[in-house]
């Protein structure tokens, strides 16, 4: 039995590019279609969403990147933890201090955008002021919480620091490998502005997961990172 084990442990994985083409079409995909379901079965006007609706159109996102993981991890390969490195130590607490840091590091990258007129202040903080306006919605503000601040992070390091950070360095390397999956994060929020501050996470995120070989920190950071942003844009 321990001999059947083993051989199954070194079973190589054959999950790639395609799985992390297969994740992004999903997420976007699911968002599509179930985006107009969730406003409606929220009552909300998909002209001034409330926080809770905005939060919950999260969810499709995430579901199609996190089925994308789990199909790569357990139809190709050997599991979460041996391929994508899904483990948590209590060390990896320190994560949170890193996301903070990241967090108010990546607005300085905002002041050449400031100073040269090619953006505004009101530019970038319209996301916050919008969602501001929201935030007398208890309920709304405890589901932003849970989806982004909580689920959100495990899922995106799944998938970005597991899936497509391993994908990229087996074909480019391990530099190529840090700034392409942190890209791909940025660019797949779909947000030009945050584009700078996304990728400077991604940087940091991926650095952690390939120095640990855990996506513990990274998660730890994530949370941290999107939670200080959610304590900003509510404040």
């Amino acid at each position: 039995m321990a001999g059947a084990d083993e051989q199954q442990a070194e079973r190589p994985a054959t999950w790639g590019a395609g799985d992390i083409a297969l994740g992004i079409a999903l997420s976007w995909i699911l968002t599509v279609f179930l985006a107009p379901v969730i406003i409606g079965v929220t009552g909300a006007d998909s002209d001034n969403l409330p926080i809770g609706t905005i939060a919950l159109l999260q969810i499709p996102f995430d579901g199609g990147m996190l089925a994308a993981v789990l199909y790569a991890a357990f139809a190709k390969g050997n599991g979460l933890r041996a391929d994508f490195g899904l483990a948590f130590k209590l060390r990896d607490i320190g994560g949170f201090v890193v996301g903070v840091l990241t967090q108010y590091a990546a607005l300085l990258v905002y002041l050449p955008f400031l100073w040269t007129d090619l953006t505004s202040s009101d530019d970038i903080s319209k996301p916050a002021r919008d969602l501001t306006d929201k935030a007398h919605d208890t309920w709304g503000v405890v589901l932003l919480v849970i989806i982004v601040v909580i689920m959100a992070p495990i899922v995106e390091e799944l998938f970005f620091r597991g899936l497509v950070l391993r994908v990229l360095d087996r074909r480019f390397g391990r530099g190529w490998a840090i700034v392409g999956s942190a890209a791909i994060f940025a660019a797949a929020h779909l947000e030009p502005l945050q584009f700078p501050a996304l990728f400077i996470f991604g940087v940091v995120a991926a650095v952690l997961a390939r120095r640990t070989g855990r996506l513990g920190p990274g998660m730890a950071a994530h949370v941290a990172f999107n939670a200080v942003a959610v304590i900003t844009l509510l404040n």
